[in-house]
């Protein structure tokens, strides 16, 4: 057997830090989800992503700096800016980005891990002040920008882009949080869906008759 046809043995390609990170994020959301932020163990995080605790302190310092890219992670399944849907109806435009139809499986998970940070933020002060920092308040600096955007082009007219952007969260983004400690009711998908656009109909049209904003 030629030299070109042995087979090379050795320790497997190592995986690059970014997709490690991703792991290890999803890891620890399961865990807090179950287990909450306390009795979440790092070595139990390290164990479920098969590595050493040494390349988990690596990636993320602490617990709370891992809780931080959990809450950054999960920002982002709850309103999803894409490339900015700038070239698509409005109402269409805001049902992609606050993921409106999302299958069950998915929605679920979003509200298990509202249900645990609400939890958390009363308990530890120092994830309250993180849920705020990198939570509502990004995600509302963020629809904001949008919001002036769509009203640079002339597709929106609004004179308060902020508080516009704190009404739509209110209504999208709150009916899930509160869904999440209880339920609404909804027989499923297609009911819950059908609320969230009429939640944006009502933003984008108001509810006068007849168009009269006097």
């Amino acid at each position: 057997m030629g030299t070109d046809a042995k087979v090379r043995r050795g320790r497997p390609k190592a995986m690059p830090d970014d997709e490690r990170r991703k792991q290890i994020v999803q890891a620890a959301e399961k865990l807090f989800i179950r287990k909450g932020f306390a009795d979440t163990r790092t070595h139990e995080i390290a164990a479920l992503c098969r590595i050493s605790k040494q390349t988990l302190y690596r990636l993320f310092p602490g617990k709370l700096d891992l809780f931080a890219a959990v809450v950054d992670a999960h920002r982002l399944k709850m309103v999803d800016f894409g490339d900015g849907y700038d070239d698509i109806p409005l109402d269409e435009a805001l049902a992609r980005m606050f993921m409106i139809d999302l299958d069950e499986e998915a929605y679920e998970l979003r509200g298990a891990f509202l249900r645990t940070i609400n939890i958390e933020a009363v308990q530890h002060p120092k994830i309250h002040e993180l849920l705020r920092r990198q939570g509502g308040r990004q995600i509302r600096a963020e629809l904001a920008k949008w919001l002036d955007r769509q009203c640079r082009k002339g597709r929106l007219e609004i004179k308060d882009t902020g508080s516009a952007a704190h009404m739509l969260l209110d209504m999208l983004v709150g009916a899930v949080f509160l869904d999440a400690q209880g339920g609404f009711g909804w027989a499923g998908r297609e009911e819950r869906a059908a609320h969230f656009w009429q939640c944006i109909d009502i933003f984008l049209k108001g509810v006068l008759p007849g168009g009269d904003r006097s």
